[in-house]
């Protein structure tokens, strides 16, 4: 890593984390938020403040990992249910086991991602749980960090666009989403201890950009983070709640602790869970309720607003389901569970996404070994090689998946879920052989065992070989705790892939992981093609066997970077430190992934949005005008022909990539838009970005736009640029 010197005269100021910085402001009458507000302030006058206190302080063991008990005195409302996560609701049975969040990134697909979470919503609904625990919003600083797998990837405005659909669908069943979390919290080690220091610009147009989106979007809950920003713990930190939050983005629904996370200054609308103490200063504690006799009543007042003005907005108090069918500490059979739960519907629905975000990273031409298989008329023997191919020896039984044992479909931690079955890739490369008499599938899956791996490679024409790195929330697992320790795939796995490609000409690699790895086999000559399936879910086997076999055209994009080597990442998990309080400083400021190899001209091994296809596209016809040519900042339209010169029909996904006036201070190119289309053989699509003034802002003390030339790149990744055009913007 190069030290980047990020000079923006902002730097991180430390302030003792006691100090009140900004009084909560009051909710603004802002759209849809108008009624549900004020009805909320008519009930907040007719509490007690005992009825006060038991909407904001949580109970940790009811039906959901997060409760807030009934108000008699509140027609109708009988609590609150909090359920975990972000890919769908963990604890509880007959629920679907969704591709990750960083698959969902991964589609480069806005339609789909909406359906994505509009399903996920409506199985929290249907099991009566008032708020999601997600989506998850922190991005990928540092490719190690544990939790990168739940999360949108490692560019801002992509982050923005996914975490604003995942609230958008998640919030169209009434639920309230939660975007988590706020803010700065990029890794697992030290979360309850560590201070990430961002000085503001770098915070402004990197970190906070997909919790303003989600504002945008009107989502109903934000969750504090554990760590410090800036010395101050998140939840306990009012300018960063009150005065950035709920000031500057505007934020009208309710800011819910992560589970522990309880400081003082009280700056959280909700305490999750309750029962526990207060640190109110230095070595000093209270109960949460003593700490909330501290507080004005009119702050008791606004806490309570925030929290049924988001429950009015979403309508919970007009039929939504009770959440007796829940319950995550004593599970009944699965009979009694979800009753509107539609099975087929969603499992469907989890292997679109699966397959639609799966990345063809290399890929030889089929007559040169590369994908898809091709089936003759002659007998075709399929070894499928390596522990991730098959499934794990116990399914669901370890807390959190806590565990790395056979195929990867979903990280650990909190944002798991329990599988209500898990198709392995042996199985669904088996299940799609079958409709081919001339077909053999043969495995071996001991990674320990590679004498019998490469006998078994030796004999196929094919030999497709399975491995997996793995991370999570806080939990220890195999020596990791939550982040990775390194890049290099688990289990032996670069071993397993250089032993088959060693003895078999056409080597196949699948790879599930939860982020970028070290590949040093890349180039091995044997290796023909390389998928990238991230964390699949549930149908994991099913939509990987549909990819091989060329039923469909993966369409899957990267949205993180993969460097050579873990030294050339703009920054990397701390691990170890001599502080009581460990400093995480973001050093690169706004230089993270692809706009730290741009800078320090790094060569990746695949760059941000790369991801090929079984086709070819041609990119003509680049235009840009403005929407209103008499406003200097008008919006402007970008449109590109895209043709298919292929033989297959397929997706592709069109990138946006704008370059800034120097005056402006940026990175090189930073990511502005996409869109994916449809082209079938021969056909061609024109495609149409809009791009607005607010998209190329950027903060030199306060949102500024800096006219001059722009550069608008077009192209398939970061680093495949087809057309480009500038454009005197702004004056």
């Amino acid at each position: 890593m190069k030290q980047v010197s990020v000079g923006y005269g902002d730097q991180p100021q430390t302030k003792p984390y006691f100090q009140r910085v900004h009084p909560s402001p009051i909710q603004l009458p802002e759209d849809e938020w108008v009624v549900a507000t004020n009805r909320a302030r008519e009930i907040v006058t007719t509490l007690s403040i005992a009825d006060k206190k038991k909407l904001v302080m949580g109970i940790g063991r009811g039906n959901c990992v997060g409760n807030i008990q009934h108000v008699d005195t509140i027609p109708g409302f009988t609590g609150l249910c909090l359920q975990d996560g972000p890919t769908g609701v963990t604890f509880t049975e007959n629920v679907t086991s969704f591709p990750s969040g960083l698959n969902a990134a991964a589609t480069f697909d806005k339609t789909l991602i909406l359906e994505y979470a509009t399903a996920i919503g409506a199985e929290f609904r249907s099991l009566g749980v008032n708020v999601a625990l997600g989506p998850m919003m922190n991005l990928i600083r540092a490719p190690a960090a544990g939790r990168n797998w739940e999360g949108p990837g490692g560019d801002p405005y992509l982050a923005s666009i996914v975490a604003s659909l995942l609230v958008r669908g998640i919030q169209s069943n009434g639920v309230i989403a939660t975007a988590k979390h706020f803010i700065a919290n990029e890794q697992e080690h030290f979360r309850y201890s560590s201070s990430s220091n961002v000085d503001k610009r770098t915070l402004m147009e990197v970190y906070a950009a997909p919790f303003e989106a989600c504002v945008r979007e009107g989502v109903g809950a934000v969750m504090c983070s554990y760590n410090r920003v800036n010395q101050v713990y998140a939840c306990a930190n009012s300018e960063l709640v009150d005065g950035l939050l709920k000031t500057e983005l505007g934020f009208q629904g309710f800011v819910v602790t992560d589970w522990g996370a309880k400081y003082s200054p009280m700056v959280a609308d909700m305490i999750m869970p309750g029962g526990q103490p207060v640190l109110t200063g230095a070595n000093t504690i209270a109960t949460e309720s003593e700490t909330l006799d501290t507080l004005p009543e009119s702050r008791l007042d606004d806490m309570t607003t925030r929290i049924l003005a988001s429950y009015f907005k979403l309508g919970q108090d007009k039929g939504y389901p009770s959440n007796t069918n829940i319950s995550s500490w004593t599970p009944r059979t699965k009979n009694s569970y979800n009753p509107n739960y539609k099975l087929k519907h969603h499992a469907d629905l989890a292997k679109r996404v699966a397959v639609a975000s799966t990345i063809l990273l290399k890929n030889n031409d089929p007559t040169e070994g590369g994908l898809p298989l091709t089936i003759g008329h002659n007998s075709f023997r399929i070894a499928v090689l390596g522990e991730d191919a098959r499934l794990p020896s116990i399914l669901n039984e370890i807390t959190y998946q806590a565990k790395n044992d056979g195929t990867l479909a979903q990280g650990w931690g909190s944002g798991t879920v329990d599988f209500p079955y898990l198709i392995s890739p042996v199985d669904g490369i088996t299940f799609r052989a079958a409709r081919h008499q001339n077909v053999h599938v043969s495995s071996s899956t001991d990674n320990d065992d590679l004498d019998h791996i490469r006998q078994t490679a030796t004999d196929a024409d094919v030999a497709i070989v399975f491995a997996n790195a793995n991370s999570g929330e806080e939990l220890v697992v195999e020596g990791n705790q939550g982040d990775r320790n390194d890049l290099k795939l688990w289990h032996n796995g670069d071993a397993v892939i250089e032993a088959v490609a060693s003895v078999n000409k056409r080597t196949v690699v699948v790879l599930h992981t939860v982020g970028a790895v070290d590949m040093p086999w890349i180039n091995h000559p044997n290796i023909t093609a390389v998928i990238f399936a991230l964390l699949p879910g549930q149908e994991s086997g099913n939509a990987i066997a549909q990819v091989l076999f060329g039923d469909v055209n993966p369409s899957g994009k990267l949205p993180f970077t993969i460097m050579k080597d873990r030294s050339e990442y703009a920054a990397d998990v701390i691990y170890t430190s001599p502080d009581n309080i460990p400093q995480v400083t973001y050093t690169e400021g706004l230089y993270i992934d692809y706009r730290y190899a741009d800078k320090f001209n790094l060569t990746p091994i695949f760059p941000f949005g790369h991801g090929l296809s079984y086709t070819t596209f041609r990119y003509l016809n680049l235009q840009i005008f403005r929407v209103h040519s008499n406003n200097p900042w008008s919006d402007l339209v970008i449109e590109v022909t895209v043709e298919n010169t292929g033989f297959v029909h397929g997706f592709e996904v069109v990138q946006l990539y704008i370059s800034y006036p120097k005056e402006a201070d940026e990175p090189p190119k930073l990511f502005k838009g996409f869109e994916k289309v449809w082209v079938e053989v021969g056909g061609v699509s024109r495609v149409r970005i809009t791009v607005s003034k607010s998209d190329v802002r950027v903060w030199h003390g306060s949102w500024v736009n800096i006219p001059g030339v722009y550069g608008f790149k077009v192209g398939a990744s970061s680093r495949d640029i087809r057309l480009e055009e500038s454009k005197r913007w702004g004056k």
